[in-house]
């Protein structure tokens, strides 16, 4: 099983944080999934403030990190990591030099959340998004958004 992210989730490093050492043995590759776009509108306590989420937006694209090689009871672990990012959802992801492939993305239906990102938060997925690639850095940097759909100006 296949898993899309695009925030924390990233790299072997943020996966390693759910899975333990299972990360290791995953496959990592940079995908895109077309008529999506991140936002800033989700709270989360354990980050002290604002984390992203994804939501439909046509003409937009996510590019993120395609994690290959899920067993389901490595999504039973990750569920309730992303617990208030539930229920998956099964999407079509393009992996970079490859064909199209499904795959689970957690996303929340309705955000929580007006404020700014958490400055902890920000700091590890600008951190993961540089180790996954530069196509991955720069569209978080130009195509994040605020709950009004502005752009959100990341460093």
């Amino acid at each position: 099983m296949n898993l899309f992210t695009y925030g924390t989730l990233m790299t072997a490093d943020g996966v390693r944080a759910v899975l333990g050492d299972r990360a290791d043995a995953l496959t990592y590759r940079v995908g895109r999934l077309a008529g999506w776009r991140r936002i800033w509108n989700v709270y989360r306590q354990d980050w002290g403030g604002g984390v992203l989420n994804i939501e439909r937006h046509e003409g937009t694209v996510v590019v993120g990190v395609l994690v290959e090689g899920l067993a389901e009871e490595d999504f039973h672990a990750l569920d309730h990591a992303e617990a208030n990012h539930l229920p998956r959802e099964s999407v079509v992801v393009e992996p970079e030099g490859g064909e199209p492939v499904r795959a689970q993305v957690y996303w929340r239906r309705q955000g929580n959340h007006t404020g700014r990102p958490s400055v902890r938060y920000l700091g590890v997925v600008l951190e993961r998004a540089r180790q996954a690639g530069q196509a991955v850095l720069d569209n978080l940097r130009s195509s994040s958004v605020d709950v009004a759909g502005n752009p959100a100006n990341l460093p």
